[in-house]
């Protein structure tokens, strides 16, 4: 399921494969918060040497919002 398909479901398993950065801002956080207990959450997340990594980036373009 893509994530902007589950709205308001909350899920027993969420699974994230994460081959680069977070592009759509606040699409990691609405994957990790459907999930119901943190038992259920697992996130695949590696460099471009398919080194695994401990975090990832949520890119957020801050010249979107220069002119609101």
């Amino acid at each position: 399921m893509k994530i902007n398909k589950s709205q308001g479901q909350l899920l027993a398993n969420v699974r994230l494969y994460l081959p680069r950065s977070v592009f759509s801002h606040g699409h990691l956080y609405i994957a990790i918060f459907r999930v119901q207990n943190k038992q259920g959450l697992k996130i695949l997340i590696h460099d471009k040497e398919n080194k695994p990594l401990m975090s990832t980036t949520n890119i957020v373009f801050k010249e979107v919002f220069q002119n609101l």
